[in-house]
């Protein structure tokens, strides 16, 4: 082998345990912290909405909470694997969290003690595929 295809194959080998290592880092597989569901509202039985919490003894930020829709209720590994995707709803760190389907095409998330602040929202959608996502007490951000 040439000493130009060596070179060439260590930088291919590098790349790929580089995307391969930040694919793993923002999908969550290194995430210690805990997953658990704490509330699940079903609207049909093919649609349910849940709020999990996310927990980590040496989290700096505290627990998160964060509401997700499925047609199923998640494992912990499909809570830590959603959490690290586009399928949140809403996430911050308060535990007053509860849902309420008012149909299969609407959901109602509230804060029942109002101590949401919108700094502590990571995220808020308005929308999840045709299910609309309407918030009280929690403000929009």
């Amino acid at each position: 082998m040439t000493r130009t295809k060596i070179i060439a194959a260590t930088v291919c080998t590098l790349v790929a345990a580089l995307l391969a290592g930040g694919y793993l880092l923002f999908h969550g597989y290194f995430d210690t912290g805990t997953f658990e569901i704490k509330n699940a509202q079903w609207s049909s039985p093919k649609q349910v909405a849940v709020v999990g919490k996310r927990s980590d003894r040496e989290a700096t930020n505290g627990d998160q909470y964060f509401v997700l829709i499925g047609d199923h209720l998640f494992s912990p590994r499909e809570l830590r694997h959603a959490y690290y995707g586009h399928d949140v709803i809403f996430r911050a760190n308060s535990d007053c969290l509860t849902l309420r389907w008012i149909d299969p095409h609407n959901i109602v998330v509230t804060c029942v003690d109002h101590s949401i602040e919108p700094g502590a929202i990571a995220v808020q959608q308005h929308r999840s595929g045709e299910v609309a996502i309407s918030y009280i007490n929690i403000p929009n951000i």
